[in-house]
């Protein structure tokens, strides 16, 4: 039961502030499109981290784009059978909440021949679906940067560790070899004060 409470309360954690995805407007090169919008309990970048790392994994690379991130000649089972262009953006919700944001998906079915929910309804229906379930990508690509992040801080840790071991040696050999060369020092002082005692008597050294 305890994996199971666990997957769970990371789940409840995760949990998108927006309960469905929408169909809005956006301009894109000064001109208006349909578009599918979803907020994500993520700061715009980790969104597009994970998307960006999705897509890579699928043998895609992302290109620029008027603030759009542009994934070309797409196939995705989600999507059905076509082939699209995927034009993804991640905006923080406000300049107060940077830890959640509205990512929005536009699709073209290529030469920027954009679809809308009236000609592509069907498509529409399983891009929604797609964007619905990202918080799973994200989270999944969330935990994963946290658990690199965490493995490099106690990798590092390790190191320093070794490296303090290594200078308490060191600092211990110095402190046994400064003792020695005390030791040594005060026998040679003690030699010095007998030598002066017996010049000082009068006595032969």
């Amino acid at each position: 039961m305890k994996p199971l409470f666990t997957l769970l309360a990371i789940a409840a954690f995760y949990l998108p502030v927006s309960a469905q995805p929408e169909t809005a407007t956006v301009s894109y090169l000064k001109v208006d499109r349909q578009a599918i919008t979803y907020e994500l309990p993520f700061p715009e970048k980790t969104i597009m981290d994970a998307i960006d790392d999705k897509m890579e994994q699928l043998g895609y690379k992302g290109k620029d784009s008027k603030g759009f991130t542009v994934y070309r000649s797409v196939r995705m089972p989600e999507l059905g059978n076509g082939e699209y262009d995927l034009y993804f953006m991640a905006e923080r919700k406000s300049k107060r909440n940077k830890d959640n944001s509205t990512v929005t998906l536009m699709i073209s079915k290529g030469s920027e021949n954009f679809a809308t929910p009236n000609d592509d309804a069907a498509l529409f229906t399983s891009a929604k679906k797609y964007l619905g379930n990202m918080v799973t990508m994200v989270t999944t690509y969330d935990l994963e940067m946290q658990i690199t992040t965490a493995d490099k801080k106690y990798n590092d840790l390790v190191t320093e560790g070794e490296n303090l071991e290594k200078k308490r040696k060191n600092i211990e050999k110095d402190i046994e070899e400064n003792k020695k060369s005390q030791e040594n020092q005060l026998a040679d002082i003690e030699k010095q004060k007998q030598k002066l005692e017996i010049l000082k008597a009068g006595g032969k050294q």
